[in-house]
């Protein structure tokens, strides 16, 4: 599977869009936000979200150790992330992001 320059493009013009409203009907705001659990599908898709939330580029460190680690292992790549952070004890609310495919958004509101 490979992806194209197209997907963090997409990512970077409508993320931010698809997720303040789905965070206001939680009663939350992106900064309100603790953590943010980026599907690393490669280093460019998680900078693009990093853009697109405009958060700090640390919001994307778990993201990034997890991809140099282990690679892209597709769907359970997001597992490993949460994993690492449950073992920081990491506090929330957090937010888990996947891409999939036709680039469809995905995010899982954990507390």
């Amino acid at each position: 599977m490979g992806l194209t320059l197209e997907v963090p493009r997409r990512i970077r013009a409508s993320l931010r869009e698809w997720l303040e409203p789905w965070l206001a009907s939680r009663d939350l705001r992106i900064n309100d936000v603790a953590q943010w659990a980026i599907h690393p599908g490669g280093p460019e898709i998680v900078q693009a979200a990093i853009d697109a939330l405009g958060v700090g580029p640390e919001a994307g460190d778990v993201s990034r150790a997890v991809l140099a680690d282990h690679g892209n292992m597709s769907s359970p790549t997001v597992l490993f992330i949460l994993q690492r952070m449950r073992s920081r004890n990491a506090s929330g609310p957090l937010v888990a992001l996947g891409f999939g495919p036709g680039l469809v958004f995905e995010a899982a509101l954990l507390d």
